[in-house]
């Protein structure tokens, strides 16, 4: 039998619309974390990603572990006092978070009531999708940090153990009660988990960075890709960042039409357009995204009527005196949902603030890092240079090298893009740090290697 692409009771009269908003997927910020600062605890979030991608929701303890811990060593020891030594370095200096990746479980227990941590994380498991960490990651240990590796083996076994004679149920995966929303950009952070799993040291160096650099780019092409429904499964937009280095003028027009101006307005729809997709899904079947969402109602237009219906309670239970219409065409129909959820937000003073401190919270929590005053022109999309070099590892991957040019679209490919004058300030840039091999002057035989 065939799901219907929208709920059963959808509401069709304006006592049954909710007089409030709620977002429970696809994003991870709420209209209450607006007044808030530091919503993110980062170090949380890389537990909750960690706890996720592994599927163990077994609850850890440090001061428990480091008990086990210190047995076991007390055990093998010949001098009991060394076990001393062993503590400062690595429990009192968290060295043991350095390990192996697995030993990152244990700071998404780092604060109680991380909820909003705990979303961000649900986030990347949405990204991830079925993703699974290879079962035993080659890391260099020495002695000590494989006794370390051994204890948390085994106590996460214990507890797995505990849990099944409970005949407890086992967790939910989080990333699979979505469908991707930006399946291309799915497919890259898979991959580049894969890359970055072969490299573990380098991982664990870089796992925040990796963490918010996939938040901007998440951000940014899912705001640029929501009005964009009606084109089917979204690729990836135009979205142009300029180096740290760099100057920034209005004479370089796409830095300006296709930079930060264009990505804060889309960020106007984020909580419309997502709210009022949340409203249209069937509580308990796997979330939708606006587009697939689309493309049943494409197949169903039985339910044009259900829509416009709702649109017209919606109006109504809102107060937004729009002019609403009946239409058989069930794509028009959405439209009209998704056109009154957004006008709600410009309907009142209050409403219009709501939102727009709604978008600065995104900036703030999730863009930060990349968004900086440049003079005349303003604000401006920037990637510094640890963010760079990560990212270029990454394009490259398992290659050795690349060309510059190929380079250039794998950047774009994750939603990335410079201007030409970006492009000369890259290879500026690789020549200074020495990862560029020219086989002559033409640009098309300038390579970049991975540092890695």
């Amino acid at each position: 039998m065939t799901v219907a692409p929208i709920r059963a009771d959808l509401p069709q009269t304006s006592d049954d619309v909710s007089s409030s908003n709620s977002l429970s997927s696809y994003f991870p910020i709420r209209t209450s974390d607006r007044k808030n600062k530091d919503i993110f605890d980062w170090d949380a979030v890389l537990g909750f990603t960690v706890k996720n991608a592994y599927r163990k929701h077994q609850e850890l303890d440090v001061e428990a572990f480091k008990s086990e811990v210190e047995a076991r060593f007390i055990k093998k020891l010949d001098e009991a006092k060394f076990w001393k030594v062993l503590d400062k370095m690595y429990f009192e200096r968290e060295g043991f978070y350095k390990i192996a990746p697995e030993f990152l479980l244990f700071k998404a227990n780092r604060k109680t009531g991380a909820t909003a941590s705990s979303r961000l994380g649900d986030m990347y498991s949405s990204l991830m999708q079925d993703f699974l960490p290879t079962e035993k990651i080659n890391v260099s240990m020495n002695f000590l940090e494989r006794q370390l590796y051994e204890e948390l083996q085994e106590q996460l076994k214990k507890q797995l153990e505990s849990k099944k004679s409970q005949k407890k149920k086992s967790e939910p995966v989080i990333g699979n009660n979505e469908f991707p929303y930006l399946p291309f950009l799915t497919q890259h952070f898979q991959q580049d988990l894969h890359f970055l799993e072969n490299h573990p040291k380098y991982l664990l160096s870089v796992f925040t960075d990796f963490l918010r650099l996939y938040a901007v780019l998440y951000t940014s092409q899912l705001a640029l890709n929501l009005g964009s429904w009606r084109d089917g499964e979204p690729k990836p937009k135009p979205c142009y960042f300029i180096l740290d280095s760099e100057k920034a003028s209005e004479e370089r027009t796409k830095v300006k039409n296709f930079g930060f101006s264009q990505l804060n307005r889309a960020m106007h729809n984020i909580f419309p357009y997502l709210a009022m997709n949340d409203s249209l899904q069937m509580p308990k079947e796997r979330k939708q995204p606006i587009w697939k969402l689309a493309q049943q109602l494409q197949e169903t237009p039985e339910f044009a009527e259900k829509l416009s219906n709702y649109a017209e309670a919606f109006n109504e239970r809102r107060g937004l005196n729009q002019q609403t219409v009946h239409t058989k065409d069930p794509l028009a129909a959405l439209q009209q949902l998704l056109k009154l959820s957004k006008d709600e937000f410009g309907r009142t003073m209050s409403k219009h603030s709501i939102n727009n401190e709604y978008v600065q919270t995104i900036q703030k929590e999730l863009c930060s890092n990349f968004i900086y005053s440049r003079g005349r022109i303003g604000k401006v999309l920037v990637i510094n240079q640890d963010y760079l070099m990560l990212l270029t590892n990454l394009s490259i991957g398992n290659q050795e090298k690349m060309r510059f040019h190929e380079l250039i679209l794998a950047f774009e490919s994750r939603g990335l893009f410079f201007d030409k004058q970006s492009h000369a300030a890259l290879i500026a840039f690789y020549e200074r740090v020495g990862n560029v091999e020219r086989m002559s002057d033409s640009g098309d035989a300038v390579y970049v290697r991975k540092t890695v």
